[in-house]
């Protein structure tokens, strides 16, 4: 008998790429095939994501298509997962139509049973419901089967978050932060470097803020230090920085220890002191520049990248005149920003001053308008230097697509490389121009 076929839609951000993976790994060990497409499957498993209006529309939208395909006979089952049922718990399944069985973030190795009752049982008026607000201590993510390329993975430093930002609905779907202990972490990483993985991308809700739950202590420099120890991992990336528990030991040890990227992912999400504070960052204007301006003393080849919000509530034109001139002073080599999402359940929802979207998109447009200018002129500066990249994938024959160390996977620009190579390959090149947004580079010979 013909083992049963799966597909999987993988929505949101890569702490919910990293689940899909784990869940992907736990039904091929319960006997699953894989399959690509649709269409050809038994089941379809879609990961939601909930973190914002738009995330829930496409995860809605997605998860309808899926049960469309059901309808019409391609596929004999549906399973959404995630965030989007763990956000609004148990009751989330009377929202959906037609729908197999419905499960959070916990209970993943829970995934292959769940899957094999399903299809044993058509026909079922309600589906399984197993969304429980009872949140793991931690999760082991090993035996993931990664939908990365080869050389490259996210590695999860920990779950959930103790901010209390403003706009952010994440703690009350997470909970609160737990890290993962160090061991577990490091054994994590030896499982991927023996899988071919050479760049590790650190992640969490808030990556800084690693250990002091565990440890008592911010101990993610001496992670750093461990991970660095590991033969085949070479690159090694820090997305999620929250400012607020950078230490100098963090900055130092970025500084010094070679296989740590010269590249830190720290959101700031404004720049002005009454927003901050609006916001609930935790952060004032002045400790928030002097860490900008500490980091960049310490590492001078730092790439940065950040995100802003753009018309939060009570965002006045002054406000939002003085984070552009503060962005054209800081100079942010990577910048994502975001209209400000209204969601229920958060404190800004209940906040005065909601502003208009034709407002939040001028706003937005004029800021990305401003970034791309200083992207621009930063990657002209780099033309003729040589800089350390990574070989993705082939274009043509002697032409790939690759990163900078400066680039993190799926956020960032790409750079055309021109020579003979090898996919997953970390290499130098010399940079010959810029095309748009990215830049185009001669691979120099080893």
């Amino acid at each position: 008998m013909a083992a049963p076929k799966v597909s999987f839609v993988s929505l949101g951000c890569p702490k919910n790429l990293v689940d899909s993976e784990v869940l992907l790994g736990r039904l091929v060990s319960s006997g699953f095939d894989l399959e690509t497409h649709y269409e050809d499957s038994d089941v379809v498993v879609v990961n939601t994501c909930g973190f914002l209006k738009a995330s829930e529309d496409e995860s809605m939208q997605t998860i309808e298509r899926m049960v469309g395909l059901k309808e019409k006979g391609t596929l004999k089952a549906v399973v959404v997962a995630g965030c989007l049922p763990q956000r609004y718990g148990q009751a989330f399944a009377s929202r959906l139509r037609n729908v197999d069985a419905v499960l959070g973030i916990t209970d993943r190795e829970k995934i292959g049973e769940v899957c094999e009752r399903i299809l044993e049982k058509t026909g079922r008026s309600k589906p399984l419901n197993l969304v429980t607000a009872d949140l793991p201590k931690y999760e082991i993510d090993r035996d993931r089967l990664r939908l990365t390329a080869p050389h490259t993975a996210y590695l999860r430093l920990s779950e959930g978050c103790n901010h209390t930002c403003a706009f952010c609905i994440i703690p009350q779907i997470r909970g609160k932060f737990r890290s993962k202990p160090m061991e577990v972490i490091l054994e994590e990483a030896r499982a991927l470097a023996k899988d071919g993985c050479k760049e590790v991308n650190l992640i969490a809700q808030d990556s800084t803020n690693y250990g002091l739950d565990l440890y008592r202590k911010l101990c993610l420099d001496e992670l750093l230090e461990r991970l660095a120890e590991i033969d085949g991992i070479e690159w090694i990336r820090l997305l999620y920085a929250y400012p607020t528990y950078v230490t100098d030991r963090l900055i130092r040890a970025m500084a010094r220890i070679p296989k740590v990227l010269k590249y830190v992912d720290m959101p700031i999400q404004h720049t002005k002191e009454r927003m901050l504070r609006l916001m609930r960052r935790g952060m004032t204007e002045s400790g928030q520049k002097h860490l900008v301006r500490r980091w960049r003393e310490e590492i001078p080849d730092l790439a940065i990248r950040t995100t802003v919000i753009v018309g939060f509530p009570g965002e006045s034109e002054e406000d939002f005149e003085g984070m552009l001139e503060d962005l054209r002073e800081l100079r942010f080599d990577r910048l994502g920003a975001f209209r400000y999402s209204r969601e229920k359940g958060t404190r800004a929802d209940e906040m005065d001053g909601h502003l208009p979207e034709d407002v939040k998109s001028r706003r937005l447009e004029q800021i990305m308008l401003q970034q791309q200018e200083i992207l621009f002129a930063q990657h002209e500066s780099k033309i003729g230097k040589v800089v350390p990249v990574v070989v993705e994938e082939r274009k043509k024959k002697s032409v790939w697509v690759g990163r900078t160390a400066s680039d993190a996977p799926d956020i960032d620009t790409t750079i055309t490389l021109h020579g003979e190579a090898r996919e997953g390959e970390i290499r130098r090149a010399r940079v010959a121009g810029r095309e748009g947004y990215d830049l185009v580079a001669d691979l120099v010979s080893v």
